[in-house]
């Protein structure tokens, strides 16, 4: 049985691999999987591929996972069919829970505050909040050097779904991901208002190796804990063959046009830019 479900609002490429580690070492009974429900082909190459995709399509679906036809329905208003999909993915995951003798789901996944939790909402009588949050300059640059679709994960800036609606034609991709930092940090303050939320916790990317802040946020969130265990931090993009996560003048140059795009109403509720200055993220060439 689910005890206590945590619903994590993040980006992506902000620290959560190392966020379930910690949390599976540190609390009782809790269970974290990132981008719930994973699958790790077991066949190489290409077969590996195919064998993916055939567990996305009928298995570990998009839609449990939360992309999909949830970000379709997200854009419609269809909080109906969100929350079908929902109750889906808890009654699975009650069975995963209980293969483990695990009580605590702590989901952690950059999909469950891009439409799923308008389900969550309707399928949880009480859950709380986790936001993982990197430095919005150095995010962008994580996912830009990437080089995926934008839309396979999210939302168009325009819909009547967001907080923050802007343009997508007037954005540039690096707009885009700063566009969806502000949307998820957002949603974040909006769903931390919702009734059935109990505990709410922030955590930045830059302190998932503190252990002090590790245990501030467990305590906010309510989940008894042992010692903190923090092993190496692991750089995926770099990994992967992906570049650098290195922010540059320019893009410094692209964070200040794009605040001026948001109004200043919007900007004063988002507590991590008090006193931020994109100019300090940049990476000096070296001589």
């Amino acid at each position: 049985m689910i005890e206590r479900y945590v619903l994590t609002a993040t980006t992506g490429r902000s620290g959560g691999t190392s966020a379930t580690a910690v949390i599976n070492a540190a609390v009782p009974r809790a269970w974290s999987v990132l981008e719930y429900p994973d699958y790790r082909p077991t066949l190489r190459g290409r077969l590996g591929v195919w064998q993916r995709r055939l567990h996305r399509a009928f298995v570990e679906t998009h839609e449990l996972l939360g992309r999909g036809k949830v970000l379709d329905a997200f854009a419609r208003g269809d909080d109906a069919y969100i929350e079908k999909v929902a109750r889906q993915r808890f009654a699975r995951l009650e069975s995963d829970l209980a293969a483990r003798d695990a009580s605590t789901f702590v989901d952690i996944s950059k999909f469950c505050a891009r439409g799923l939790h308008r389900g969550i909402r309707r399928a949880r009588p009480r859950f709380s909040l986790l936001l993982l949050v990197r430095d919005p300059l150095r995010n962008m640059r994580s996912f830009v050097n990437r080089r995926k679709n934008f839309y396979l994960d999210n939302n168009r800036p325009e819909g009547a779904c967001n907080v923050l609606r802007m343009d997508a034609a007037e954005l540039t991709l690096g707009e885009l991901y700063l566009w969806i930092w502000f949307e998820i940090y957002l949603r974040f303050l909006d769903i931390a208002s919702w009734p059935n939320v109990d505990h709410t916790a922030i955590l930045r990317t830059e302190d998932l190796e503190n252990p002090a802040r590790w245990r501030e946020a467990l305590d906010q969130l309510a989940l008894p804990h042992g010692d903190i265990v923090i092993e190496p931090p692991r750089n995926t993009n770099r990994a992967q063959g992906f570049g650098e996560t290195q922010v540059t003048a320019a893009d410094a140059e692209l964070f200040e046009h794009f605040v001026r795009k948001v109004p200043p109403s919007t900007l004063r509720r988002i507590d991590y830019l008090d006193g931020y200055d994109p100019w300090s993220r940049v990476v000096q060439p070296s001589r």
